[in-house]
Parts: C-alpha cells; structure tokens; sequence
C-alpha cells in the first residue's frame, strides 16, 4: 500500500481511497486501545474515531514518518481523553449513586476482569501503558517510541527500565505468575 497514493486520491476526493488503510491497521490499532483503556466496546469506538481523526487530518500527515507510528500517535492521544473523561466520572459517580444499590451481572463480571492480568497494566499510568504497549505488542523500538512521544531516547528507555521494575514488583505479588511470558517485557 503506498500511503502517498493514497493521501493524493483522498485529497482528490475519492473517499473510497482510505480504505485500504482501515483493513490494515483497524487491527493493530484495536489491540493498541484495547490495551490501553481496558474496555472491547471503548476500544472499537476508539478505533473509529482514529481513524476518522486520520482522515480528516491526512493533509498533517508528514511523508517522512512512520504512518503506523501517527495512526498510534492519533489513536493513543484519543484513549487518554477518553481515560480523562473516565477519571472525571467515576469521581462524579459516589456522589451520586445510591449506597444500596446492588450490582447489575455486567458490573459484577467487569469487577472479576478488574483482577486478572490486566490489573498490571492498570498499575501503570496511561504513558506508561502507551510505552510498554508500543514497544512489547506492537514490536517498536524504545527509539522509535522516543519520536512518537517527542521525548529523547535515554528518557524513554529509563522510562521503561522504570516500567519493566514496577511490573516485576507486582508481579512477585501474584503466586505462580510470570509476567514476562505474557507480556514479553
């Protein structure tokens, strides 16, 4: 897929032209917000909303950079709004949920996946999530994470020297667990 031809027919007005870009990394990108925000349906619409984000900026898009690398970039700074958004709720919600209620099966389940695997990501911040995603799912380098983030590389490798640390500390919390194998850190 040449992203160049693309971007020229798109700007053409051919809008069937950004197509072959969404069956290519709608998958990619999928994982990436799934990692991040921890939720399959917020992750799918994540992923429309990039996307379209995407399109509607193409004409931002520089020729000399990873165009993977910007639909990240896209995608990742579209979950953190939405975790913001998230953060800012669930301090709302106490305030204005009854103490009796009783939890609906859908909590109850969310409760349950709250205290698997996915409970080590959620020990880390959203950059931190960003960062270990990028480099141990996606296959990135730490320099090429360095770029996305505008950040030099030595911080992003300490960051994630930082990252791998507070991961095996609360790894060694759960028994019989081995983080590395499944998050290949």
């Amino acid at each position: 897929m040449n992203i160049e031809e693309i971007i020229r027919q798109v700007k053409q007005g051919d809008c069937n032209a950004f197509e072959p870009v969404i069956h290519a990394y709608q998958q990619k990108l999928f994982a990436y917000c799934f990692y991040l925000l921890g939720n399959r349906q917020e992750a799918e619409d994540a992923v429309q909303e990039a996307l379209i984000k995407a399109y509607q900026n193409l004409h931002l898009y520089q020729i000399n950079q990873s165009f993977l690398a910007w639909l990240y970039k896209i995608a990742g700074n579209h979950c953190l709004t939405l975790l913001n958004r998230r953060k800012k709720w669930n301090a709302l919600l106490p305030k204005f949920w009854r103490q009796t209620h009783e939890p609906s099966a859908e909590e109850a389940v969310s409760k349950q996946v709250e205290h698997n695997f996915d409970d080590l990501l959620r020990g880390l911040t959203a950059e931190e999530r960003q960062i270990i995603i990028l480099h141990t799912i996606a296959g990135y380098t730490l320099d090429e994470i360095a770029v996305n983030f505008e950040l030099k590389a030595g911080t992003v490798r300490k960051r994630f020297e930082r990252i791998r640390k507070k991961l095996r500390s609360t790894s060694t919390d759960w028994e019989g667990s081995n983080y590395e194998q499944t998050i290949r850190v």
